[in-house]
C-alpha cells in the first residue's frame, strides 16, 4: 500500500493548440483535464499497476470535487480533507512542436483547523508500505508540517518517501527512507554539479553520507535516465529513445513505479527499471495523462541497467 500526500493539488487543463501566439486568439484542438499535483499523479501511476494506493490531502470547491471525481474514475482510493477555499487550477498551453507555456497558480490560503485535520486524518487509515510527501506546502501552513509528519510516521514505523524541493533539506536532516530529487534539486541540496550519471552518483553519495536516516537516493535525469543509490549499490538506468509529447509527470511516475517495485519486494535495480519505465511512457503521452500500462510493459525491457558500484 502507498498513501500519498499532496497538500496543495490541482485540476490540470492542458490545452492543445497550432501555435503559441501572444496578443490574439488561439483556438484549441483539444483540451485535457487531469488531477494533478506530485503525489496524485504518483497514486494514479500506481493505480495504473495495479497497487493498492490512498491520494491524501486537501481539497476544496467545485474543482476539488472534480480533482476527486477524476481520481475515483481512474481506481484510486481517496482521503482527502476538504478546505473553505476552493481547490487551484494549473494551466499548460502546448503547441505542434511540443513546446509548453505552464502557469501554476498559488492555491488559496487554508486555515489553521483544516490543516489540524488533515494531519489526524493521516494517520486514520492502515499502516502503508510508503507515506510519499510531494510537492509545496499550501500557502498558510507552517513550515515544519512536514517535519511533523515525519516525526509521527517515524513512531509508528512508517517509510516516509519525500519529492518536494524548497523543503528538501529540511526533510533530509529529519530522516526521510527515500527522496527521489531531480539534478536540478540535488545539485541545490549537496552543492555539486549534477550533468552526468557519475555526477549524481557522486551527489548521491554526499547525501547519504551526512544524513544517516536516508537508505535510498533516486535522482531524475530527465532523457539520461535516473540513478539509483543506497548504502551498498548504486544503478543506472537509461532508457529507450521514444517519441516524447509530454514531460509534465514523468518524475511522478518514476518514482511511483520505483516504489511499487520496492513494495512488491523486488531488486534495486527492478525498482529502477520499473520506474524509469513508467517515467519514460508518462513522455509519450499527451497533456496530463500519464503512462499506461500497455506501454510500461512495452519498454520494461528496453530499460538498459548498469551496476556502478
Amino acid at each position: 500500500m502507498i498513501h500519498t500526500v499532496t497538500v496543495n493539488p490541482a485540476l490540470d487543463l492542458t490545452y492543445r493548440v497550432p501555435a503559441l501566439k501572444f496578443d490574439d486568439k488561439i483556438r484549441a484542438s483539444h483540451v485535457y483535464r487531469a488531477a494533478g499535483g506530485n503525489g496524485v499523479n504518483a497514486s494514479r501511476v500506481a493505480a495504473r499497476l495495479s497497487h493498492p494506493t490512498v491520494a491524501m490531502g486537501l481539497v476544496g470547491g467545485r474543482t476539488g470535487e472534480d480533482l476527486v471525481e477524476l481520481l475515483e474514475a481512474e481506481h484510486v482510493q481517496t482521503w482527502f480533507t476538504h478546505t473553505r477555499a476552493p481547490t487551484r487550477i494549473n494551466a499548460i498551453i502546448q503547441d505542434e512542436d511540443n513546446r509548453q507555456v505552464r502557469v501554476s497558480s498559488p492555491g488559496s490560503e487554508v486555515q489553521p483547523d483544516e490543516i489540524d485535520e488533515l494531519e489526524h486524518a493521516l494517520f486514520d487509515l492502515r499502516e502503508p508500505d510508503f507515506l510519499v510527501i510531494a510537492g509545496a506546502l499550501h500557502e498558510g501552513m507552517r513550515d515544519d508540517f512536514y517535519l511533523r509528519l515525519i516525526r509521527e510516521a517515524a513512531r509508528q514505523e512508517i517509510k516516509v518517501v519525500a519529492d518536494v524541493d524548497r523543503e528538501l533539506r529540511d526533510v533530509v536532516e529529519a530522516g526521510v527512507y527515500l527522496i527521489k530529487p531531480n539534478q536540478y534539486e540535488l545539485e541545490r541540496l549537496t552543492g555539486k554539479r549534477v550533468e552526468t550519471y557519475e555526477d549524481a552518483l557522486s551527489a548521491s553519495c554526499s547525501v547519504l553520507d551526512s544524513a544517516p536516516g536516508v537508505e535510498v537516493v533516486v535522482c531524475s535525469l530527465g532523457p539520461l535516465g535516473a540513478v539509483l543509490v543506497t548504502a551498498e549499490e548504486a544503478w543506472k538506468a537509461v532508457p529507450p529513445d521514444v517519441a516524447s509529447d509530454s514531460t509534465v509527470g514523468a518524475g511522478d511516475s518514476l518514482l511511483a513505479g520505483t516504489l511499487v517495485a520496492a513494495a512488491e519486494g523486488q531488486s534495486s535495480e527492478q525498482m529502477l527499471r520499473l520506474g524509469v519505465a513508467c517515467g519514460t511512457a508518462t513522455t509519450m503521452t499527451p497533456g496530463t495523462e500519464l503512462c499506461r500500462k500497455d506501454a510500461i510493459d512495452a519498454i520494461l525491457p528496453q530499460v538498459q541497467l548498469e551496476q556502478m558500484r
